[in-house]
């Protein structure tokens, strides 16, 4: 029997929300642009639960605090709400990319003082297309923000503000974090033990947070997590994210459909018509614990048909793995609890952080300094200050 062939790294196939995977991923190691996960975005629709009705928008909203009110949601209505302009958060200052669905950049405004800067990146939407009502753009525009501009955590990506350009097109306004994305980070190649682990125990902290609150993120993978200067880990992108679990719900409901880039798909996904996304997001962080301390992929997807992951399969009741073999113990030990075939008996997000491993984990912080970004040169940087006239 010839050796198994493990795929390496590659930045993942665009999300695909429909019934049917992404394309395959080259086996080749492939150059990695900065900030590209900021430029692909995916051309999926946006969660069903969240389009359904206005109750289930005004509900999602309704776990927001009092103190800060959100606006009316849009996504139920068929004329164009009274949105804010692009020109309130400044002008474009540099075009990072450009997706299937969206363009995206960095805009710069003056602070009050006059003086000084802030920078946003921005998410600007396509145009509705012919075939599409007015309703059904609506709602795929704000089925997004309605679930990410809700959040407030340190590893989330805080979604600020829907507003129109001066062409009426839609934007998403989001912080800007030039640290570039985690994938860059794996493949330089120059993170040391503690700051791989100071990552994935942030990613694993927000993850939690978003189960906590009743949302699956679906496409969990190094390109859709961004890095500040200082070291923290924040997630991006929920255009196929799930609300699972709404605020008068006990259990929610299960995910549907085989969503996100192939290797990072549970494979219940791939054989069952409905699945847990929580349990599949612990998943996708799995093999992210795997891709950042050893700068590859176990497998291309998690089906018996890939002969790398049927091997996994076959050895997993015994932990012998070869490819785990060259894990520190307590990666390696938590990597088989996280990856386990079985959604209902595989550790959750919450668990996680508890592991004694995890828990050993130092996250950067100002005692804690790490050099997640120390080679990274950010797309856009502030000017500490603008002379006077």
């Amino acid at each position: 029997m010839p050796p198994v062939q493990y795929p390496y790294l590659t930045r993942g196939s665009p999300s695909n929300s429909s019934n049917s995977t992404a394309s395959s991923v080259d086996t080749r190691l492939s150059p990695c642009p900065t900030l590209e996960k900021y430029t692909n975005a995916n051309n999926s629709t946006t969660t069903n639960n969240v389009q359904q009705s206005s109750r289930s928008l005004k509900s999602w909203f309704s776990r927001r605090p009092k103190s800060n009110p959100p606006s009316p949601p849009a996504s139920i209505k068929s004329s164009r709400p009274i949105t804010a302009s692009l020109k309130d958060y400044g002008e474009c200052y540099r075009r990072l990319g450009e997706g299937t669905t969206a363009i995206v950049m960095v805009v710069r405004k003056l602070d009050s003082d006059g003086h000084s800067e802030k920078l946003y990146a921005i998410k600007q939407f396509r145009n509705r297309k012919k075939a599409e009502s007015e309703k059904e753009y609506m709602k795929k525009l704000t089925g997004e923000f309605c679930i990410s501009s809700t959040f407030s955590h340190p590893n989330i990506v805080r979604t600020i503000d829907l507003v129109l350009d001066d062409r009426k097109r839609y934007c998403t306004v989001m912080e800007y974090c030039p640290g570039g994305d985690l994938f860059t980070s794996i493949m330089a190649d120059r993170m040391t033990e503690a700051e791989k682990g100071c990552c994935f125990k942030q990613l694993v902290q927000g993850l939690a947070y978003l189960h906590q609150n009743g949302v699956a993120h679906r496409d969990i993978k190094p390109e859709n997590l961004l890095l500040t200067m200082d070291g923290k880990i924040k997630i991006t992108d929920f255009g196929v994210s799930d609300v699972y679990r709404f605020a008068w719900e006990k259990d929610g409901h299960k995910s549907r459909g085989v969503i996100g880039s192939e290797p990072y798909i549970a494979p219940e996904a791939f054989t069952e018509k409905e699945y847990w996304g929580a349990a599949a997001d612990v998943w996708s962080a799995g093999i992210v614990l795997y891709c950042i301390y050893l700068g590859g992929m176990a497998w291309h997807k998690a089906k018996k048909s890939d002969s790398a992951y049927a091997v996994f399969s076959r050895t997993y009741a015994t932990q012998q793995f070869q490819l785990f073999q060259r894990l520190i113990p307590g990666a390696r030990t938590l990597l088989y609890r996280i990856l386990d075939p079985n959604p209902d008996t595989r550790i959750t997000a919450d668990e996680i952080l508890q592991d004694p491993w995890i828990k050993s984990i130092d996250v950067c912080d100002q005692h804690h300094p790490h050099n997640h970004t120390v080679h990274t040169r950010p797309v856009a940087t502030l000017r500490k200050t603008i002379p006077h006239n």
